[in-house]
């Protein structure tokens, strides 16, 4: 008889099991967003190096290059005594020492290959497309004589990348900021974001430190802006579901 009822139970679990809808599995996933982009950025490499005696007089945001960007992101400019000359001269120091230590200058370039390959790896199609500095802010960025490749949306793409300390006993620390607009293949607007780091390694109390140790202060920062590579997936190219 027990046995007739562990038949029975198991009987009816089957046919119930059975009659369970099952997950299709020729179900089409959904489409992918953005499929074909192409990425127009900034092909030359800056280094800005900023503490906070540079004032913003010259202007504030991306448009203006590294130190413009420098400030708008967290550098209070006024409490310090030295001039945006200095800072010129430190941006140009830095960039040279490690254009002497490492040859040239390739980190916008390195970026946005990563990058790319970040989007391949999703069944994207990518094209690479290198240009001047977009201007603008973020939402509104442009670029002079820009065309579309038929077929691919673009992704403007601006990257700042640098050195800064934001108060009298802070640390220098690489800053970086990734600001990209996309467009549709008519270059009206779709969407816009940006990715920032300010609170990264290595840390250099003196410049003169770190210009010194110019190589590690590099890789330090080359790090830190390929570490942006996944945020900029996660938020506008994922993965197909």
């Amino acid at each position: 008889m027990k046995r007739i009822i562990i038949f029975s139970t198991v009987a009816v679990m089957l046919v119930a099991c059975a009659g369970r809808p099952k997950h299709a599995t020729n179900e089409a996933p959904e489409p992918l967003s953005h499929p074909r982009i192409e990425i127009v950025y900034n092909a030359k490499s800056e280094l800005g190096v900023l503490d906070t005696g540079a004032t913003p007089t010259v202007g504030l945001g991306g448009p203006l290059g590294p130190v413009g960007m420098l400030v708008t992101i967290g550098i209070d400019a006024a409490s310090r005594n030295s001039s945006l000359n200095q800072v010129a001269s430190r941006s140009q120091r830095f960039k040279q020492a490690v254009q002497d230590s490492s040859g040239e200058l390739t980190l916008h370039e390195e970026y946005v290959e990563r990058l790319a390959d970040a989007m391949r790896a999703t069944g994207r199609e990518v094209k690479i497309t290198p240009r001047e500095r977009a201007t603008g802010a973020a939402r509104k960025m442009e670029l002079a004589g820009l065309t579309a490749t038929p077929g691919y949306e673009v992704m403007l793409l601006r990257i700042t990348a640098g050195y800064g300390a934001p108060s009298l006993t802070s640390d220098f620390r690489p800053i970086i900021v990734v600001e990209y607009a996309l467009r549709d293949d008519k270059l009206q607007p779709i969407t816009w974001n940006s990715a920032t780091s300010n609170r990264g390694s290595p840390s250099y109390f003196s410049y003169d430190t770190w210009l010194k140790e110019n190589k590690a202060a590099y890789e330090g920062l080359r790090q830190e802006l390929f570490a942006t590579v996944g945020r900029v997936m996660n938020n506008d190219f994922p993965k197909q579901e």
